[in-house]
């Protein structure tokens, strides 16, 4: 009888063992997840960005409009470049550089958000022209801000799995995610229509 008892403490201990390792391999897939869409989403504003000031420095859009929008985009692109370098030194001194995730910052928040208003204002100018609402790099710009709004939304949603699977109180109490950061959604103003 004690043969049978100990047979079953033991399959049930190794069945524990297995759900423990399984929920610390979904939570490591699920960081891998949010570091690839944080990079994806990373790489649509920088390409959002790029058009935007491709846009205003082509003679299409009247000079205020011009300015306004080269200032934003140049404002996106300064703070995604700082954000980038604050990453790097960050990895230099010891820590872990995580694509994507390391350069979306509050601050990059905010100033996407700006780019978003701005090109906003320039892309209900540019429907009262037909010749520049056809035109192809405003037609593009369009696209990319609605990739970049895809992008944030597929982000967003795995940055929520992450958090809800986290917070549960068998993953922090066997302390599963490790040492990893607690990730944070990417919240902007991304609607330009």
């Amino acid at each position: 009888m004690t043969a049978e008892i100990a047979l079953v403490v033991l399959v049930v201990l190794a069945l524990l063992v297995w759900l423990t390792l399984a929920r610390a391999n979904r939570i490591d897939l699920l960081h891998q997840k949010v570091s690839r869409t944080g990079a994806t989403l990373d790489a649509q504003l920088l390409r959002r960005a790029g058009l935007c000031a491709e846009l205003a420095a082509s003679g299409r859009l009247d000079p205020a409009s011009s300015l306004l929008l080269a200032g934003a985009a140049d404002a996106a692109l300064s703070e995604a470049r700082e954000a980038d370098l604050d990453a790097d030194r960050a990895a230099a001194a010891g820590g872990h550089r995580e694509p994507g995730r390391a350069t979306l910052t509050a601050e990059r928040e905010v100033v996407e958000s700006d780019l978003t208003r701005v090109l906003r204002a320039v892309l209900e100018q540019a429907e009262e022209d037909p010749a520049l609402s056809q035109d192809p790099l405003v037609v593009e710009v369009s696209q990319a801000s609605t990739r970049v709004g895809m992008a944030r939304r597929f982000h967003n949603d795995a940055v929520m799995q992450t958090r809800r699977i986290r917070l549960r109180p068998g993953v922090r109490l066997l302390h599963l995610a490790g040492r990893a950061r607690m990730p944070r959604t990417f919240e902007m103003d991304d609607a330009v229509d």
